[in-house]
Order: C-alpha cells, then sequence, then structure tokens
C-alpha cells in the first residue's frame, strides 16, 4: 500500500489504520482507494502520496499569532474538545451499536481536531472542560444534540475562515468544516 500524510493533522495512512474510524464516515477507505483521512476525516485532496524514508512536521505554530488568532484557534479547540466530549460520554448512553460505533469514532475525530489548534496556536494542553451530563436525553435527542454540534461546527468555521489572514489556517478551517458537514449529514438520522 502506498502511505499518505494527511496535510491538515499531519498523520501518516498506512495498511494499518487507514480504515480507522470507519463508523464516522459515510464512504469507506480500501487499502486500494484512499477517500479521506482516518484520523482528521478530510477528504483525498489534503492527502499527499509519502516517499520511501520521507518525513513531513506539520502544523507548526502559526507564525505571528496575534492575539485575535490565538482567541479564535483557543475557541476552535474548545468547541473540539466540548464535541469530542459530548461523542465519547453519548456513545455510553446509546443502545444501537452502530450508533455507539458512529459516536464513538466521532468522539475520536474531533479530539483530533482539537489536537489540531492546539498544534497551529501552540498550546501546552488541552483543556479540561466543565464535566457535562447527559443522561437525561435518549438515543433520538443525542442524535438531535449531535446535529445540532456539528452545524454549530460548520458555522464556526465558516464565520472564522473568512475573519483570519493566514491562508494556512483559511485551508484548514475549509477542510475541517467539509468534514463537519459529513457529519451532519449522518446526523441527520
Amino acid at each position: 500500500m502506498i502511505k499518505y500524510i494527511c496535510t491538515i493533522c499531519g498523520m501518516i495512512i498506512n495498511e494499518k489504520n487507514y480504515n480507522l474510524n470507519e463508523e464516522a464516515f459515510e464512504d469507506f477507505n480500501s487499502v486500494d482507494n484512499i477517500k479521506h483521512c482516518p484520523f482528521c476525516g478530510v477528504r483525498g485532496i489534503y492527502l499527499k502520496e509519502l516517499a520511501q524514508g520521507e518525513v513531513q512536521l506539520l502544523n507548526n505554530p502559526v507564525s505571528l499569532v496575534d492575539s485575535n488568532i490565538s482567541k479564535i484557534l483557543d475557541h476552535a479547540m474548545k468547541l473540539e474538545v466540548f464535541n469530542g466530549d459530548f461523542y465519547q460520554k453519548a456513545s455510553e448512553l446509546v443502545n444501537t451499536i452502530e450508533i455507539k460505533n458512529m459516536f464513538k469514532s466521532l468522539a475520536k475525530i474531533e479530539f483530533n481536531h482539537a489536537r489540531i489548534h492546539k498544534s497551529l496556536g501552540g498550546f501546552k494542553e488541552l483543556p479540561i472542560l466543565r464535566e457535562m451530563d447527559y443522561k437525561k436525553y435518549d438515543e433520538e435527542n443525542l442524535i438531535k444534540l449531535a446535529n445540532k454540534r456539528e452545524k454549530h461546527a460548520v458555522e464556526y468555521y465558516n464565520k472564522y475562515s473568512e475573519e483570519v489572514s493566514s491562508s494556512r489556517l483559511k485551508e484548514i478551517f475549509n477542510a475541517l468544516s467539509k468534514v463537519e458537514k459529513e457529519h451532519i449529514n449522518l446526523t441527520i438520522k
């Protein structure tokens, strides 16, 4: 199998991990057809073939991060941690195996998005947010909550991709917005 590197999250995709988090996608990767990054969910246009022995470091802190950009990245990181935490907890509350597995995979992807923002902003660690309790929601309402969260994430990325001057941040925000749009489709059920 050809190895790829995701130009958004920096993860290397190979024969051991190409199908991770497949429950979070409408279409699946195969060994011979990598359609998206299994770690952050971006489409194949953001994947680059990795030559033998090549190593790339991506997502170093954005140069000249001003306080406004730092604030945007901090909020994006918190948004993704909040959503990742939601999916993690929701996966423990639902009974349908398909939904449980989808929520688990979505949690991993959202936490990966948070790590992207952490790296870009040069933050030392992911934030620890207030503990939330979703036990009062049944499966149907958890799916509705998931859909609402994904719509909010798309709105966030769309809004701030227009406000940031860094072409790299615009590219990342636009790529992640597309991933969140796919998550909207998964949570319409």
